[in-house]
């Protein structure tokens, strides 16, 4: 209690039950209308009221009034302090907590639709990381934990009045994007309710305000932060936590937990608002892009019987350089240096792996390669992929208009490109429309992901999806890159491994097609190794820059150290990329 700001000194004040303003004694007791409503269940004493009768003090059968300076005085006078009450924030032993009832959380619960919860000092083990709007913890239980810091666990009164307020902005027609419009807003509701918000509290309220209204609420902050890739909801209420993938931590629950069905449907109707596509009862299931090029798919009952559930694959704005690549040890140096004279002749190539492998990251960052001058039109569900050259044409399906990958990718014949690109093959129309391209002779080569787990697999599932044999031929490169975790003996932690594994030529002849892995991954070593020399694309790249294989292996050797040299210099993706089209190409 030394630390009382209201030089409170006896325990026996923290005895108050919170009576209801109507029913409390000191309240009836008192004749001169001292004691007033701070919010709801919470009372308060006017000092300039008060005359220091006592009449209170006796009304009060649990001794939670006393007289400081002739004055009444009660612990409910922290409440015009948001709370921040100094006996609990003093307390070294956390002997003092102020905990919300099960009511009062299903109040809060309803009122927003989410909750974000605090984590008290005693569950915090250590902080692993500690940033602005975040901090990740791991908990008593060894278990970590996303905590976003940009708003504090709300009481029953800021959300009522965050939901009041933003009811009463909706209704009025404000200039869209206009942030002080919400200011007046909140100042005009607080005005005519009589509360008084302290700078901090109207901080983090106007803050809460403007990202519900202009943005995605409590998940703005995730979405800003580079390094997540992927955010979900599984379902409803605290004990199904919003889960996010962190690149260093890997997935982790959050603080953050939603409610109700129709706040998270009018979210996902808020993200997919820019393409026009609604979640509804009639389509319970959405796949949408945000602004920033991140893709989301949503579904409510009765597709998801869990609940409702949303997948945010965050887009990375700054894209992967072949150098980071490398760094990372995606890719080996010596494969980088190959693929680099690879793709600088008409050799095409088909990137395979596991969901979340990195395989558009990787299609991305070798496009570096890629002469600057040259025609690539690029066709995709999603847009995922970020070139560095100018001459670009990106195409994207409309399924609402019955516009889909099969008939963008046949169009591309029409378009005289030099590169093609598609995003990922699936279906049996899209597969045969690539081998269109490919079989066409489109320019310079032709790019594509798609999913299976080794290079024999793919070819595997391209026949059964409707591919001749004699038709796969026209792949020049299967390069596959997966993604596992990688256990430590002994320390029990995993850390997640995506990397290329496999690199094979696809050879097609009389006798079929066969495949010459030209490098594989080294498990036991860590490591990607050459186990077989190229034939296949040896002879295009000898063509193409009318080399013997001796010159062949001394501008692989110089290409190497000259990616050895982008590497200690930093550079940033286009800068690198002007680099890489002005060095080692004569």
């Amino acid at each position: 209690m030394a630390n009382c700001p209201n030089r409170l000194t006896e325990l026996s004040v923290l005895k108050c039950r919170q009576c209801s303003f109507e029913e409390a004694n000191c309240v009836n007791a008192c004749r001169q209308g001292a004691f007033y409503e701070i919010a709801e269940g919470i009372i308060g004493v006017d000092e300039e009221a008060c005359n220091g009768c006592g009449e209170c003090i006796k009304a009060c059968k649990e001794k939670a009034i006393q007289l400081v300076n002739g004055k009444a005085a009660k612990c409910d006078l922290c409440a015009k302090n948001s709370f921040m009450i100094a006996c609990l924030r003093e307390c070294g032993k956390e002997a003092i907590s102020l905990i919300k009832t099960v009511k009062e959380v299903k109040e809060i619960e309803g009122m927003l639709g989410f909750r974000i919860k605090n984590l008290k000092e005693g569950e915090i083990k250590k902080i692993l990381k500690k940033r602005e709007e975040f901090e990740v913890i791991e908990n008593r239980g060894n278990e970590r934990i996303y905590v976003l810091k940009d708003f504090p666990e709300l009481t029953k009164q800021e959300a009522k009045l965050l939901r009041e307020v933003m009811e009463e902005f909706q209704q009025n027609e404000f200039e869209k994007g206009i942030k002080k419009e919400i200011y007046f807003t909140l100042m005009d509701y607080c005005e005519r309710n009589l509360i008084e918000l302290e700078e901090e509290q109207e901080e983090y309220l106007l803050g809460l305000l403007e990202s519900m209204i202009y943005s995605f609420g409590p998940l703005t902050s995730i979405l800003r932060n580079d390094e997540i890739e992927e955010i979900s909801v599984i379902g409803l209420g605290e004990m199904k936590p919003v889960r996010i993938f962190d690149r260093s931590f890997g997935w982790m629950k959050t603080n953050l937990y939603y409610c109700s069905e129709t706040t998270v449907k009018d979210l996902v109707n808020k993200m997919a608002r820019g393409i026009g596509r609604r979640l509804t009862l009639q389509t319970p299931k959405l796949n949408a892009v945000l602004p920033d090029g991140s893709r989301i798919n949503a579904m409510i009952p009765p597709v998801s019987f869990s609940g409702p559930t949303l997948t945010i694959r965050k887009f990375k704005k700054k894209p992967f350089t072949p150098i980071e690549l490398i760094e990372n040890k995606t890719f080996s140096l010596e494969l980088m240096a190959f693929i680099w004279m690879a793709l600088q002749t008409d050799t095409s190539v088909l990137v395979v792996g596991n969901t979340g492998s990195g395989k558009t990251s990787s299609l991305n960052a070798l496009f570096c390669f890629i002469p600057k001058e040259e025609r690539i039109v690029v066709v995709e569900e999603t847009p995922e992929i970020i070139l560095p050259q100018k001459h670009l044409i990106k195409l994207s399906i409309a399924e609402n208009l019955g516009i889909g990958m099969q008939e963008l990718i046949t169009d591309t014949l029409r378009m005289r490109p030099d590169r093609v690109i598609v995003g990922e093959i699936r279906s049996r129309e899209e597969v045969g429309a690539f081998i269109d391209t490919l079989l066409a002779g489109q320019g310079k080569g032709s790019y594509a992901t798609f999913h299976a787990q080794s290079a024999k697999e793919a070819i595997v599932r391209l026949e059964k999806l409707g591919v001749m044999e004699i038709d796969l031929g026209s792949i020049d490169l299967v390069l596959v890159q997966k993604r596992w975790n990688q256990i430590n003996k002994g320390k029990g932690a995993s850390k997640e491994m995506r990397r290329i594994v496999e690199v094979s030529e696809v050879n097609g002849g009389e006798e079929g097609i066969k495949l010459r892995e030209l490098y594989s991954f080294n498990h036991k070593r860590n490591k990607l190794q050459q186990k077989n020399e190229s034939e296949k694309v040896l002879e295009k790249i000898k063509n193409c820059f009318r080399m013997n294989e001796k010159e062949v292996r001394k501008e692989l050797s110089k290409r190497k150290k000259q990616l050895k040299k982008f590497g200690r210099e930093k550079l940033e993706l286009k800068e690198l990329f002007e680099r890489m089209n002005g060095e080692g190409d004569d």
